[in-house]
């Protein structure tokens, strides 16, 4: 018999609501959506067990998708693991009187648009699951996680590594005017790169046209974190050839930056 055979008993519909009630107030959704990054289709199961006392995350098991995504991107994950953690131990403490598990493995899925889908089984059940079972996501997959573009940041990560090495932020007011670059300490020729807003995580692009064919590149606007939006520009910096990345503040508040040279 299952494990939800042998919790159910005569009643598998007041079980199933008091399952989802469960995991609803346990944040575990929230918890799974930022741990899977913001945005980019999602393919994965995860397992945890109770270890010590507490429920812990054991694995992550999800090859990458043809057209980019599959498992969570691993600075969202390192980011976001510890809150996964405790969402499953509010989990536990919010199951049914009588009902207690020691392991879980949970299906994601997010498609272009939309919430992260789950897929809960526990103990017994939970071997059972596998990605193979999980739908594929549908929709537009991210720019940023397309193959051809994280194949091209490897062969360019020496340059980009060069780029962050000299990265410059604004100590104070600073201007570009007619491509050159006045921050008070230094005057240089200067292109602007794009821009990122912080509340909407939203980069867009102001160079004049773009630096590469790469999906990332042709997309005038892109949903990224500020870790995302270095990347970019630290790629297009080494592409055009430049010495160096200034970011200054806008009046606007977004976050501007720059290519510099000299």
């Amino acid at each position: 018999m299952s494990w939800f055979g042998r919790h159910a008993g005569d009643n598998p519909e007041l079980l199933y609501e008091r399952l989802r009630d469960a995991v609803a107030a346990s944040g575990l959704e929230d918890a799974l959506t930022a741990a899977s990054g913001l945005t980019g289709h999602r393919r994965y199961v995860l397992r945890a067990e109770v270890r010590e006392g507490r429920m812990r995350v054991v694995n992550v098991e999800g090859p990458p998708l043809l057209r980019g995504g599959g498992p969570p991107s691993a600075t969202a994950w390192a980011a976001n693991s510890s809150v996964v953690d405790a969402a499953l131990n509010r989990l536990r403490r919010l199951l049914p009187r009588g009902v207690d598990v020691a392991a879980v493995a949970i299906g994601v899925v997010r498609h272009g648009e939309g919430p992260v889908e789950l897929s809960l089984r526990f103990d017994e059940d939970a071997a059972g699951l596998s990605v193979g079972q999980l739908p594929t996501p549908t929709g537009d997959p991210s720019p940023t996680e397309d193959p051809a573009w994280l194949r091209v940041l490897a062969a360019w990560s020496t340059r980009i590594d060069e780029m962050r090495s000299r990265f410059v932020v604004a100590k104070g007011d600073w201007t570009l005017n007619a491509g050159r670059l006045d921050d008070g300490e230094r005057r240089l020729t200067a292109t602007a790169l794009g821009s990122w807003h912080a509340g909407q995580r939203r980069f867009e692009w102001l160079v004049t046209s773009p630096v590469g064919d790469e999906a990332p590149l042709v997309e005038p606007e892109l949903t990224v974190d500020l870790a995302g939006a270095i990347e970019l520009v630290c790629f297009a910096a080494a592409k055009l050839g430049a010495t160096g990345v200034f970011q200054g503040t806008l009046p606007t508040g977004e976050i501007a930056f720059l290519a510099v040279r000299g």
